[in-house]
């Protein structure tokens, strides 16, 4: 019996007729962290355990329930990461980025693996795109981030708005711990055993939780932002005043932005700003938030590295592929049918003088049956044919046919009327 195969559980295939999607997140992000000096980094796709226990926080859902472990054959703990902010963290202290000029400004994107229920945006294997600045407290970490997040997410025509809050500093924390505490422990015997536990690690982290009879129960509270220290509420106010909510929406720079007093994040190490990014369509339900991330001023000294003020987000592509629009096309499609070799060397200067032309090549090399070929271009929407059979070599031509327009035109082979003649043949690019 032959067995049938197929993908794990919270896994998913990404098909090419996918996958210009998925490339068009990630040439969108690109282009705009390269614009903003970000300077990309590739990580391990596993870690040792005890960095995301330490960094995550053994409050986080995360630790406690999802991510995936095991033991190496030297009885070594090893974990797949689940975000990629710890392994940055690691990386920037164990190869001495912390003596680079500051702010040091990094980004990545690929997959992350978290034991979750899989739903829809939600997958155990997932990808992200996570940015970090790393060595600098200004403010306009945060802002900047914002605006470009913001630019990136209008081309990539989502309808979005943006989520912020402030957590506080280490001394606004301690205040709101002590006041919450003192408000949740006449409810313990009613919470969920995730915020029984919350209650001693980290009481701030029992706001972030889904029931609804604990959120029935915590919406009576008063919220973090009305314990900020003096410092932490300068900084709330300089950032809402540069990112324009004291304007009328209709002046703002960025018009779908607004506070959310009950937005806490759900990894241990935040404080001050935080924000998330939410989708208004309906697509992804009760799984809203594309983009998420704020201030962690204490990880890297945490983790054993110099006291380092930073700022970092991320964003999931699978969530952003339900919700963004449908690219268009940009690549002009041709199909070589010949029975001559010199069609390779042909091909590859063509590319070599492509001008501001994005061609996909196909060679069909001693094709047997031209119609046959011809009938296979059609189905995949080809835009152009180029014969170079035996009376093309006699002539020293190439005939260059558009299956869009019905057209039919000679040339030379040279690859720069090659080209001329395609961009005459009526197809239209966009560079």
């Amino acid at each position: 019996m032959i067995m049938k195969y197929q993908a794990p559980r919270g896994t998913q295939d990404i098909l090419p007729k996918d996958s210009l999607k998925w490339q068009k997140i990630i040439d969108t992000f690109r282009k705009y962290l390269e614009y903003y000096s970000f300077k990309f980094i590739e990580l391990p796709i596993f870690e040792h355990t005890e960095l995301f226990q330490r960094s995550v926080g053994e409050s986080s859902d995360i630790v406690n329930k999802e991510m995936y472990t095991f033991l190496d054959r030297s009885e070594r703990s090893l974990t797949l990461r689940p975000e990629p902010t710890a392994g940055i963290a690691r990386s920037y202290i164990e190869n001495g980025l912390h003596r680079e000029p500051k702010p040091v400004k990094l980004w990545t994107h690929g997959p992350m693996f978290r034991y979750e229920r899989p739903q829809a945006g939600r997958y155990r294997q997932f990808h992200q795109v996570g940015a970090e600045v790393l060595g600098s407290s200004s403010v306009s970490c945060e802002v900047e981030s914002i605006f470009m997040l913001s630019q990136i997410f209008v081309e990539l025509g989502i309808d979005f708005r943006i989520e912020i809050n402030s957590l506080g500093d280490l001394e606004s924390r301690k205040a709101y711990k002590e006041y919450f505490q003192k408000y949740t422990k006449g409810f313990l015997v009613d919470l969920c055993d995730d915020c029984k536990r919350r209650y001693e690690q980290n009481p701030l982290r029992m706001l972030d939780c889904k029931v609804k009879a604990d959120q029935e129960i915590y919406a009576g509270a008063k919220k973090p932002i009305e314990f900020l220290s003096a410092t932490s509420l300068k900084r709330w106010e300089e950032i809402k005043t540069l990112l324009g909510l004291y304007k009328a929406k209709d002046q703002r720079t960025i018009q779908n932005i607004v506070t959310n007093p009950n937005l806490v994040r759900g990894l241990d190490y935040y404080n001050d700003f935080v924000f998330e990014i939410v989708s208004n369509t309906e697509v992804l339900k009760g799984q809203s938030t594309i983009c998420g991330g704020g201030r962690y001023d204490g990880l890297i000294e945490y983790l054993g590295g110099p006291p380092t003020p930073s700022f970092g987000w991320g964003t999931g592509i699978e969530r952003l592929m339900l919700v963004i629009k449908e690219p268009v096309k940009k690549e002009i499609s041709l199909m070589f049918l010949s029975n001559q070799e010199e069609v390779f060397k042909l091909a590859g200067s063509l590319y070599e003088n492509t001008g501001n032309l994005r061609l996909n090549i196909e060679i069909n090399y001693n094709p047997n049956n031209v119609s046959k070929q011809l009938e296979n271009a059609l189905k995949k929407n080809t835009d152009f044919i180029l014969f170079y059979l035996d009376e093309e070599k006699k002539k020293n031509i190439v005939k260059i046919k558009s299956l869009k327009v019905r057209e039919e035109r000679e040339c030379s082979l040279d690859a720069l009327e090659i080209v001329k003649t395609i961009k005459n043949l009526g197809v239209k690019t966009n560079n």
